[in-house]
């Protein structure tokens, strides 16, 4: 009976999901304050993010903004070419007490996020992890990338959310996406990684990946 139950055990902690914890923090008025994922920020505003894993691997996080520039917050200069996480542990992205700043036209940045439980190589995410289309030409946005204020945010909170941003998921092309689950904890953006099943068809070192939206006029 011992046996069994010991058995049983392991093979509940083997088949245990994963779960990553984002938040997003914006710096105002000399202070960091958490802000709801799909906060509106402005030209200029400073703003990082935390970041927490159940599982350890090997974290690549690149912005792409309105413009279309493209910036590696992690790893990065600032936070270290060592870009493995340990269990447990929260990092701040970019890292070291850093940040970075919204600039470009009206629209939504697209932060791409890639956990692989292997080292994939380079400081960047292939380009096959990342579908980055097009962004429009300033001022030519269509209405539906506009933010606009979630009223119902707004009148609750006093704070300016637009219901597009936040985590999204993302599909590389010629990838099978993984089926994330994305949970609201509060402020706290939750995405919760159902356990692969054992067997021939396991693929344990497929990454995981996903985009968090930032929006800003």
């Amino acid at each position: 009976m011992r046996r069994l139950l010991l058995s049983f055990a392991f093979c509940v902690a083997a088949l245990a999901q994963q779960r990553l914890e984002i938040t997003i923090e914006h710096h105002d008025a000399g202070a960091w304050k958490v802000v709801d994922p799909g906060h509106v920020f402005k030209e200029g505003d400073r703003v990082r993010f935390r970041f927490k894993s159940s599982q350890a691997g090997f974290l690549y996080v690149v912005n792409q903004g309105t413009s279309g520039a493209e910036t590696t917050l992690f790893p990065s200069e600032q936070a270290g070419s060592d870009n493995r996480v340990e269990a447990g542990r929260e990092y701040e992205i970019p890292g070291n007490s850093g940040a970075f700043r919204i600039t470009g036209p009206s629209g939504y940045d697209t932060v791409y996020w890639v956990l692989s439980p292997v080292r994939i190589g380079g400081a960047a995410p292939p380009v096959a992890y990342k579908p980055l289309p097009a962004p429009p030409k300033p001022g030519s946005a269509p209405a539906n990338m506009t933010p606009r204020c979630d009223d119902t945010v707004l009148r609750a909170r006093g704070e300016c959310v637009d219901a597009g941003a936040g985590l999204k998921p993302n599909t590389p092309p010629g990838m099978q996406a993984r089926e994330l689950f994305f949970v609201r904890k509060g402020d706290q953006s939750v995405v919760s990684v159902p356990p692969v099943p054992a067997g021939p068809s396991n693929v344990k070192a497929t990454p995981v990946t996903y985009q968090f939206r930032i929006a800003h006029k």
